[in-house]
């Protein structure tokens, strides 16, 4: 009966462990792969960039300048973000299960909080430029 005893705890904890992990790596490549869709937007936020720059050297006083710097200062605030994010970020998980599960679940919030705010930027910004073309 000690036997059974015995190996059934050790199972557990073997394979409790094994979940643990799992949960952890689960949650970090979600992280990841939000951060990754969101970099796949930065070339056209550079462009984005380039072209509000463009506009703005093209019209230095019109009456949509401001609206230009506006909207440039949006996606440069999105990007930088990003910038901080990434550079603060941890993926090498080294502490108790509950406390990576609790700073996982933060980076996702503010990873996807990132994305909000340049999915914001990209579409203000590409309606100013889809209108100033035109004209």
């Amino acid at each position: 009966m000690k036997k059974v005893l015995l190996l059934s705890a050790a199972f557990l904890v073997l394979f409790g462990c094994a979940d643990k992990k799992a949960q952890e790596t689960s949650l970090r490549d979600s992280v990841i792969a939000i951060h990754e869709k969101v970099m796949g937007e930065d070339g056209k936020l550079e462009d984005n960039k380039t072209a509000l720059g463009a506009f703005i050297k093209a019209n230095p006083t019109g009456p949509l300048v401001d609206s230009a710097n506006f909207l440039a200062g949006k996606l440069t605030l999105a990007d930088s973000a990003m910038m901080i994010w990434m550079h603060d970020f941890n993926p090498e998980l080294t502490k108790s299960h509950d406390e990576n599960m609790a700073y996982l679940d933060k980076q996702k919030k503010a990873v996807m909080q990132i994305d909000s705010q340049m999915k914001a930027a990209l579409n203000a910004s590409d309606k100013f430029i889809a209108k100033t073309k035109t004209k």
